[in-house]
């Protein structure tokens, strides 16, 4: 893992929505490490979703097992959840969204305070009435409380992801891969654009409404960030390969409360 000062932009795209993609953060040691713990026969999954995408999720028995009896996870886990690294890909995002020329969204301006190893899906009485709790905090004193959700996942044939954007309690997206893979072999990144503004974003529009921007193809060691705004509609090639599987962690900074977006002309 690098120094926060050596990591390097591949490329910043402004338009349908910001995205920044970067490398440099974790060496080829560490992301062949944590593939290689992924592909492990006594790992155990959470989900097997998507036709063919299994994840471990953060909060779950199987993360906090996963993590503790791997020093690797476990250094992939505390890189993200982390308010320092947030500050970070959420400043660059804000910076490169003030050049977009067209309608674009920005976060209402609300002070964000962040909740570090937050998440739990064991849904215990005790995490069910904090979580009430700091949600009414955040209402009545107007403000977000941010946590870091994430998976570690590997994708095998079938999988794909239709045109979506995520859900409305998300601010930030990421996607980092663990391991390259060949255009051929579908998995890329998708980043799409309305034809035309529409009257509303759906989280699933009709694909007939929207234009394939840019493909963004998986390359070890590559970090995919964009803001999680009503517009941020992307997806995810058809896996046709047999034989090569796609490693990678998806995640998020996600508020307790909906995160609430204007539209404006820039």
């Amino acid at each position: 893992m690098q120094n926060i000062n050596e990591i390097k932009v591949v490329k910043e795209i402004l338009y349908p929505y910001p995205i920044i993609i970067y490398s440099n953060i974790f060496d080829n040691n560490q992301l062949q490490e944590i593939k290689d713990t992924l592909d492990q026969k006594n790992i155990n999954f959470d989900k097997n979703v998507m036709g063919g995408r299994k994840t471990i999720l953060k909060g779950s028995c199987n993360y906090l097992n996963f993590i503790e009896k791997n020093n690797i996870a476990n250094l992939f886990n505390n890189f993200f959840d982390n308010k320092n690294i947030f500050n970070y890909f959420y400043n660059n995002l804000l910076n490169i969204n003030k050049a977009n020329n067209n309608y674009k969204f920005s976060l209402i301006n609300k002070k964000i305070n962040f909740l570090e190893d937050y998440i739990s899906r064991e849904n215990s009485i005790y995490f069910k009435i904090k979580n009430k709790l700091l949600r009414e905090y955040s209402r009545l004193n107007n403000n977000y409380f941010i946590y870091c959700d994430l998976d570690f996942s590997v994708a095998a044939k079938g999988y794909k992801r239709e045109p979506h954007h995520d859900k409305n309690d998300r601010i930030l997206n990421f996607l980092l891969y663990f391991n390259s893979y060949e255009s051929q072999n579908g998995g890329g990144f998708q980043v799409f654009k309305y034809k035309k503004n529409p009257d509303s974003f759906l989280r699933q529009p009709k694909e007939s409404d929207l234009t394939i921007v840019e493909t963004i193809r998986p390359i070890a060691g590559n970090l995919v960030t964009f803001l999680s705004s009503p517009d941020s509609i992307h997806g995810v090639e058809k896996i046709v390969n047999d034989n090569e599987k796609r490693y990678f962690m998806y995640g998020s900074y996600t508020s307790l409360n909906e995160a609430i977006w204007n539209q404006s002309k820039a």
